[in-house]
């Protein structure tokens, strides 16, 4: 199977999971979280690809995309660049400023999913995250799995999506953005 062709079938095969499994996504992990790796210099490929599977879902779900590179980008405007930008170039004794801002880009990412994931009428709700890359080399898709079970496991009313530029290693194994290796221990992969 080639790299293209592989990505599209993993579109494809998560739709069709939304449609025919929704309640059983990560179910055997514990976590409804849905992963679908794809390389990394396909992303507006998969995105365009993505978005059409997405209209083909029906008037029984209300799907959610969540843009990470939006986040991360408000973060860093709310602390101002040039600021950031100082506290890396120069940190205070003690201070971790990647660590730091990877946190907070965290906490506004689960705030946003818990705001989004909550069922307001008769449709399923469903929440995609986009454009994960924003995150590196601060923190990675891991951690936003991680952050959202801790913070928000019994708010998560349908599954939610995560689109991630990589490649997968082994079965529950990535590499974001083909750098750093994570494993995926909660949730379905793809």
């Amino acid at each position: 199977m080639t790299a293209e062709v592989d990505w599209q079938w993993k579109i494809r095969e998560a739709i069709e999971r939304l449609k025919t499994r929704y309640d059983y996504i990560g179910r055997k992990t514990g976590a409804p979280f849905l992963a679908i790796v794809y390389p990394p210099d396909a992303e507006t490929a998969v995105f365009k690809e993505w978005n059409t599977q997405v209209a083909t879902l029906g008037n029984e779900f209300e799907v959610h995309a969540i843009d990470v590179l939006e986040i991360t980008m408000s973060v860093l405007d709310e602390l101002g660049g040039e600021n950031v930008v100082q506290a890396m170039a120069d940190p205070m004794p003690g201070a971790n400023p990647e660590s730091e801002l990877g946190n907070m880009w965290l906490n506004a990412v689960t705030t946003a999913v818990r705001n989004l994931s909550v069922q307001r009428n008769d449709k399923r709700p469903v929440v995609v995250l986009e454009r994960m890359g924003a995150l590196f080399p601060a923190v990675g898709p891991r951690s936003v799995m991680q952050q959202l079970w801790d913070s928000t496991q019994n708010s998560l009313e349908g599954p939610v999506v995560i689109l991630i530029p990589g490649t997968l290693v082994e079965a529950r194994v990535y590499l974001f953005l083909g750098r750093q290796e994570e494993l995926m221990y909660r949730g379905d992969i793809l």
